[in-house]
């Protein structure tokens, strides 16, 4: 397949017939918003929000070694999930950066990798690469559909359709049940900040499901909702996105992610260039920073300290949920990562005064 074309899920006459605004985005024809990205944040925030994210990557993985096979290849533990877990990974390289962030959903015959869209290909080759003993892999990218319902309706909202107590299930689970007729996972894991769940289905099943859940429950506040207002909600909620976070000179530590780092596995890639980083506590490092005025921070802005540049922003927005301030990330030199620091952010020629705050804006109550 040529590179340069574009794919399209099996939603994407749905998004057309709804008036979304169309993007290129991890190789796929996504929709950015439809309503509008302040409406749609807000539909999530207070009743619920439908994602289509099946332009991410959907990996089988099989076979007896499987658990300890992953194990050596990202910093948190594989091999100690339980059947109906999900959680959240990175696969590393050997400087201890980041090949990409992913989740895992432990299965009782298999495990579900889902990879960012946009890395799909790298990590395919990754996998492929690296497989030994009895792993067997399947690419379902582009094949089988996700929906994500999210905010805090969406378990009343999806209740009816799914063959199954969905309410009782724990945040990072996972169950194999009905859907809307057809069989599927349902996880209730998301992106937003808020509760919901994430829903694996066959891509022919998609449009159904979707037009079932929108039925049944705009009249109660559900809206489709596209990329913008997920990166709005997700760096509000102070969850990293790959590419700007992270990536491959960026290291889970620097993200802020120590809790998924676990030194004390055996091994891993990257572990030995982790524990250096960890040990010499020196290295420059994720921040988050609300400016004092409402001028937004775009990526790629430098930040400085007293008149020194100290780093870039990575992600910037204003941002509804926290009174509209203008919120972002930053990579900043160590001396300048402490909460309560006053630095600047440069906006086309302009120093804009920041304050380093704490991760995340906004949590749900």
């Amino acid at each position: 397949m040529d590179d340069d074309v574009l794919r399209r899920t099996a939603l994407f006459e749905t998004h057309r017939a709804l008036g979304a605004r169309i993007v290129p985005f991890g190789g796929f024809e996504m929709p950015v918003q439809y309503a509008g990205i302040l409406a749609e944040h807000d539909a999530v925030r207070h009743r619920a929000g439908l994602f289509d994210l099946s332009h991410m990557a959907q990996f089988e993985l099989r076979g007896d070694d499987v658990a300890a096979w992953a194990d050596a290849l990202t910093v948190n533990h594989v091999a100690t999930m339980k059947p109906f877990q999900a959680r959240y990974n990175i696969f590393t390289n050997a400087a201890g950066g980041a090949h990409d962030d992913v989740i895992f959903y432990r299965l009782p015959d298999r495990w579900l990798l889902i990879v960012n869209a946009a890395n799909a290909g790298k990590m395919w080759a990754h996998l492929a690469t690296h497989a030994a003993g009895d792993v067997r892999l399947t690419n379902r990218h582009g094949e089988d559909a996700l929906i994500a319902i999210q905010g805090p309706l969406s378990a009343a909202m999806l209740a009816p359709l799914v063959d199954g107590d969905i309410a009782a299930m724990k945040y990072y689970t996972c169950i194999e049940t009905t859907i809307g007729g057809v069989r599927g996972v349902v996880g209730r894991t998301g992106y937003t900040g808020e509760d919901g769940f994430e829903l694996f289905v066959p891509g022919e099943a998609a449009v159904g499901l979707w037009d079932a859940l929108l039925h049944a429950n705009r009249a109660a506040g559900l809206a489709p909702c596209g990329l913008g207002a997920r990166d709005v909600l997700r760096l509000e909620a102070g969850m990293p996105l790959y590419g700007h976070e992270l990536d491959e000179t960026i290291t889970p530590l620097q993200a802020g992610l120590p809790w998924a780092v676990k030194l004390a596995k055996p091994d891993f890639v990257g572990k030995a260039a982790l524990e250096a980083q960890a040990s010499a506590g020196d290295f420059a490092r994720i921040v988050g920073l609300r400016l004092d005025g409402r001028v937004p921070a775009r990526a790629g802005y430098r930040v400085r300290f007293d008149g020194v540049d100290v780093g870039e922003i990575r992600s910037g927005s204003i941002a509804p949920a926290v009174g509209n301030a203008s919120i972002a990330t930053a990579l900043v030199a160590a001396p300048a990562a402490t909460v309560g620091t006053r630095l600047g952010v440069e906006v086309r020629g302009t120093e804009h005064d920041a304050t380093v705050v704490n991760l995340p804006f906004y949590k749900r109550g």
